[in-house]
């Protein structure tokens, strides 16, 4: 498995390279901006009369004023930008990972090795791990790095800078693993990408709308958005909402997909 993981990654490498560019160039670019917004009461004046939806889309609210370091970084990089671009990322990736390949005509090759088609899945699936992993890593980093000269460290450590990643990488995992059970039971790569799309999508929307839809709080729990949104892991660390619920469903996913992957004839 781990030489079908590393090839895996060694296939991904100059995307992964690239990605790895554009989040670090993002996230210096917004730590280098913060200074331009730091101490500017007007600016907390007109984001302290958005809708209660909006500021929790934002990560806002609760104190949490867009001038001061956690709310900034809440409202421009970590309850949006970070999660939607490890997101894309990672749906990419999982949706060729089984059925991309397939569609190609190379998983075929690999499986009629002496390797069972749920151990080659599980490995292309630890490759996308590893690779989101460094794209965290990255990203994380990079404010940790340029925290002290902008002005970002003041009340926010290393640590919280690391549970933040970490949370907005494992909402990405989460529906990254609906592309992946979709992909792996099915074998078209188009349904996994539409798929695990629209879940994140709807999820998000619903997040923002459930102030003021009622009906919606019923299946907020289930939703990854909630489970980054709700908890501020940049203030508070991370908490069960923030770990232990996207990988249980990450495992059930995956879990559920194998057995039809393994019966299945492949195209």
């Amino acid at each position: 498995m781990a030489s079908i993981m590393w090839h895996a990654i060694r296939r991904r490498r100059a995307g992964l390279l690239w990605w790895s560019i554009g989040i670090a160039a993002l996230a210096a670019l917004l730590a280098v901006a913060y200074p331009t917004v730091r101490g500017n009461s007007e600016l907390d004046k007109t984001f302290a009369n958005l809708p209660p939806g909006v500021e929790s889309l934002l990560g806002l609210g609760d104190g949490n004023l867009l001038t001061s370091p956690a709310g900034y970084l809440n409202s421009q990089f970590f309850a949006n930008l970070l999660p939607i671009m490890l997101l894309i990322f990672a749906v990419g990736t999982a949706a060729w990972s089984v059925a991309g390949d397939e569609a190609a005509g190379t998983f075929e090759l690999l499986v009629a090795n002496p390797i069972s088609r749920a151990r080659v899945a599980l490995a292309r699936l630890t490759a996308l791990a590893v690779m989101l992993s460094v794209l965290a890593a990255v990203a994380a980093l990079t404010l940790i790095a340029l925290a002290p000269a902008t002005g970002l460290n003041k009340g926010i450590t290393g640590a919280n800078l690391l549970a933040a990643t970490l949370a907005a990488t494992l909402v990405a995992l989460t529906f990254a693993a609906v592309a992946f059970a979709v992909g792996a039971a099915t074998g078209r790569r188009s349904a996994a990408l539409a798929i695990a799309s629209a879940f994140a999508v709807a999820g998000y929307v619903v997040e923002g709308l459930t102030q003021q839809v009622p009906v919606f709080r019923a299946v907020r729990g289930g939703n990854p958005w909630h489970w980054l949104l709700s908890d501020d892991p940049l203030r508070h660390g991370l908490t069960w909402h923030t770990w232990a619920l996207p990988l249980a469903t990450t495992i059930i996913l995956v879990a559920a997909a194998m057995p039809r992957l393994t019966r299945r004839d492949l195209h």
